[in-house]
């Protein structure tokens, strides 16, 4: 069965949640909220029977360029859609599920495969997970600038604009540290995967990814317990998450090198 066959269904779902949550937003309808869910609901379960057919239902995992963002879509929408039963994060769906249902159109229409053989099968899951986490702490980075923005904006009494878009700033705040608790775990699990196979730093060209990674897992692990302890919010977890995510970035090109070297041979 062509992975068409649930790709379509799952983005006129995603497209119509979007659609509806916008018609609240613009005044067109009152608001309700059940629609927006259901639908997008029902379109991560046909999103993920799709992933499972075409990206992790074969010998090897499929790591073309579509294929990932589609997941990271799928990870990102399950993050929000979860918030949304308890938090009124509607809004933020108007942009992120179009972007799901165009991503996952275009990994169903291209049918790229890039299944990495070289690799080993926990290797491959470990480089997934890290993608993974690296995509959320991206994400994270992105929601940490509009809580900064938003907060400015609040103190200088400016409820207008961006502030209006936004969900509340204590929803957004939430919403954050929700973010860095799921890329923590993606990011430890990656590497409990990826410890196994690494024999030496210097010879495997791993020095960078380690310890930058490493600096980055620190930092957010830093946040979290000055969150706990301290009550940490607002500007100081966005700082805290900025610098955090930049360490995740540096090491990311330590993966780049380890994906090109695989290819080349």
């Amino acid at each position: 069965m062509s992975g068409l066959v649930l790709a379509l269904p799952a983005a006129g779902f995603y497209l119509f949640a979007a659609w509806r949550q916008w018609q609240t937003v613009s005044g067109q309808k009152t608001a309700s909220r059940m629609p927006v869910l259901m639908s997008t609901m029902i379109a991560a379960l046909l999103h993920l029977g799709y992933i499972g057919m075409e990206m992790l239902g074969r010998d090897h995992i499929n790591f073309a360029m579509f294929e990932v963002g589609s997941l990271i879509c799928w990870v990102i929408t399950l993050l929000l859609l979860f918030s949304g039963w308890k938090k009124p994060v509607d809004n933020l769906f108007i942009g992120l599920l179009p972007m799901a249902a165009v991503i996952l159109l275009l990994a169903a229409v291209s049918g790229q495969q890039m299944p990495l053989e070289h690799l080993s099968y926990g290797l491959a899951w470990h480089i997934l997970l890290s993608i993974l986490a690296y995509s959320v702490f991206t994400i994270a980075a992105v929601q940490s600038v509009l809580l900064y923005l938003q907060d400015l904006a609040l103190k200088k009494r400016q409820t207008r604009g961006l502030v209006q878009a936004l969900p509340p700033l204590q929803t957004m705040d939430l919403l954050l540290f929700e973010m860095v608790w799921l890329g923590m775990i993606l990011l430890t699990a990656a590497f409990a995967i990826g410890w196994p196979y690494v024999f030496d730093l210097k010879a495997q060209h791993l020095l960078h990814k380690v310890v930058f990674a490493s600096l980055g897992w620190i930092v957010f692990a830093i946040l979290l317990v000055g969150r706990y302890r301290f009550g940490w919010r607002g500007v100081i977890a966005s700082r805290w998450t900025l610098i955090g995510t930049g360490f995740l970035v540096l090491s990311y090109f330590g993966t780049k090198f380890v994906l090109e070297m695989v290819l080349q041979r």
